[in-house]
């Protein structure tokens, strides 16, 4: 009987540590789809930013009840192409946002609602080798949730009890010279600084200095009057005194970010005409704002065949300033969808930067947005970081 007793022991005692057994390391590894489990959100509007001085927002959208299937779908076609726009772009401030060491506490995701199915097609890509953040928030704890370890894991992130994973974000810059790390707690995270235009000369050249990054954006936009708003002539002296010089201190440089607006291109090429052999860039930059992802495609084609170089997209978005309805939130999926695997695949291609890793849309469709209330990234941004292309 005792035997029989002593049995029965080591068998509850097997099947108690079984059940309750911690589970295996690689577990917090989690593929990044599983944020496809996540929701959309939608939900806030978030206060004024201060990189941009348009209060203006834009026109209210469609209802975005209706979720595409998969890439498959067309983007609306309601809107004109890019070559025919001439509404005025989304506007950025001048005056550089010296970071401070506050941040917020982030908050973790309640949402449940799965977002569109995502194309089966894959390139072999992630989104971690080209992907960048646009960022106008500052320092703040939010940037944790872009970035990776040195050796390449995925951080992960705990929310509704599942742990998922970002890969690592290539680039960020701020509008500004400043970074938004300025304690180097995510080295991984390239920072580029930039000269936005005239109004951030002095900022730019106090921080700008050795070592402190290797890559500088030139003007932002600078063929709108509510930007930067330069001539060539202007553009090019600027570039000789402030950012020509830099590059002996072992930055690269990429050109100024017109707006998509048909004069922009005109405006680079008068700037180059200008500079007369004096102005050294590595990348072309470019802006595009509009809802067609075949437009997109031929936009950013057109500026690497016109300048013969490798391009940074350094801000874009499906969003309407000609006029018409915003893209649905089906719309703005499809768009990435087919959008994110051709720049992957892309060769010349050499960063992407989305507008929408923000608090605060200003007057971008909020349907846009790629940043819940939490400082992780919705659905979408997820899948645009993390897409198996």
């Amino acid at each position: 009987m005792s035997k029989l007793i002593n049995i029965f022991a080591l068998t509850s005692l097997a099947i108690f540590a079984t059940t309750f057994s911690v589970a295996p390391a690689h577990a917090l590894a989690t593929p990044g789809h599983l944020h496809l489990n996540r929701q959309v959100h939608h939900d806030v509007l978030a206060k004024k930013r201060t990189k941009r001085t348009d209060t203006q927002r834009c026109k209210p959208r469609p209802s975005s009840s209706s979720l595409v299937a998969s890439s498959s779908e067309a983007p609306s076609s309601s809107a004109a192409a890019p070559t025919t726009s001439s509404a005025v772009q989304p506007t950025t401030s001048s005056k550089a946002v010296q970071p401070t060491t506050s941040s917020k506490a982030a908050q973790t995701s309640s949402s449940s609602s799965a977002p569109p199915a995502t194309s089966s097609t894959s390139s072999g890509s992630s989104g971690s080798n080209k992907v960048g953040l646009a960022w106008p928030n500052g320092p703040t704890t939010d940037l944790q949730f872009y970035n990776t370890d040195a050796v390449g894991w995925c951080v992960p992130i705990v929310s509704e009890f599942v742990f998922t994973c970002t890969e690592v974000v290539y680039r960020i810059y701020s509008w500004s010279p400043y970074t938004p790390d300025p304690d180097n707690k995510y080295p991984n995270m390239k920072f580029m600084a930039q000269l936005w235009g005239s109004d951030q000369i002095s900022d730019f050249e106090s921080v700008v200095k050795a070592g402190y990054a290797d890559f500088i954006l030139g003007f932002n936009e600078p063929n709108e009057s509510g930007q930067s708003n330069m001539s060539p002539e202007d553009g090019a002296s600027l570039w000789k005194q402030h950012i020509e010089p830099k590059r002996a201190l072992g930055y690269q440089t990429c050109s100024p970010a017109t707006s998509s607006n048909p004069n922009g291109l005109t405006w680079v090429q008068n700037w180059v005409k200008a500079c007369d052999g004096g102005c050294t860039f590595d990348y072309v930059c470019v802006h595009w704002y509009d809802v067609k992802a075949a437009d997109f495609k031929a936009y950013v084609e057109n500026w690497h065949t016109t300048f013969g170089k490798d391009i940074f997209i350094t801000e874009f978005a499906p969003q309407n300033f000609n006029g018409g309805a915003q893209p649905s939130t089906g719309d703005i999926w499809a768009f990435y969808q087919e959008v994110m695997p051709w720049i992957m695949q892309t060769s010349y291609i050499k960063g992407a930067f989305p507008f929408g890793f923000m608090h605060d849309m200003s007057n971008v469709n909020v349907a846009d947005q790629l940043m819940a209330s939490s400082g992780q990234p919705t659905d979408l941004g997820w899948y645009i970081i993390n897409g198996n292309y």
